[in-house]
């Protein structure tokens, strides 16, 4: 069982709200198997990814190149990563969202209706609901 699974198993009801500098910059609330995780501010969750995928920013054009390789190799790994635990979350009946502004982005787990993004994730588990702010956040 992972760890996301387990949280969603453990979690009765909840809500943190993290801030930085006294800006809200996400919410998370739990209730009834379901996690759903609100950013508020794209700023930081940029510099959340960032700093997750190694905060390189390259120079040269050949580093830019070597950059981009290793970004499509770590986001082959993390998507495998992440399919595996959105079927876990399904077989759990656990579902997590993530929205940006109130907008909900992705769905995971038990109650993603994956149409078209299953094709790209690979799994059924995995919904896109907003491509484009899915794009916005750089995700």
């Amino acid at each position: 069982m992972s760890f996301a699974t387990l949280i969603g198993e453990m979690l009765e009801s909840g809500k943190i709200t993290v801030s930085t500098n006294n800006v809200k910059a996400v919410e998370i609330k739990a209730a009834n198997k379901k996690i759903e995780i609100n950013a508020i501010d794209k700023k930081i969750v940029k510099q959340a990814l960032s700093a997750a995928r190694g905060g390189r920013k390259s120079k040269g054009t050949l580093e830019r190149i070597k950059g981009a390789v290793d970004q499509i190799k770590t986001a082959r790994s993390q998507l495998s990563q992440l399919k595996e635990v959105a079927e876990e979350l399904s077989e759990a009946g656990v579902t997590v969202t993530l929205s940006y502004m109130g907008s909900v982005v992705v769905t995971m787990g038990s109650q993603a209706k994956s149409k078209l993004s299953s094709v790209a994730t690979g799994t059924k588990a995995i919904e896109i609901n907003s491509p484009l702010k899915l794009i916005e956040l750089g995700i």
